[in-house]
């Protein structure tokens, strides 16, 4: 049987970015319904931030910690995260 390979930090990033982006949106709303529009409007836009940065952070991980027990995985995640940042910045060009 092989030996997988150590992913301690990706798992770890993933989820706390996850629980953290979840709980800035909790936040946001329960700040909303107190009446609190403008710190309500902040705290949700960064925590969609978190949410959209948990993965990209999650594949950076990825390709650190496994390019040298699987650098064809790491490899594939580099290729992820390239694509992931052109999406971004198609939306965001777009968007001018």
């Amino acid at each position: 049987m092989t030996e997988r390979p150590p992913v301690h930090a990706t798992a770890g990033v993933l989820t706390v970015g996850t629980a953290l982006a979840a709980g800035l949106l909790t936040l946001g709303f329960a700040l909303a319904l107190a009446g609190l529009s403008d710190l309500a409007n902040s705290v949700s836009t960064l925590g969609v931030l978190v949410l959209l940065a948990t993965p990209a952070a999650g594949l950076l991980l990825t390709i650190v910690e496994l390019r040298m027990s699987q650098p064809r995985v790491a490899v594939l995640a580099l290729l992820a995260l390239a694509i992931l940042g052109i999406a971004a910045a198609v939306a965001i060009l777009g968007r001018a």
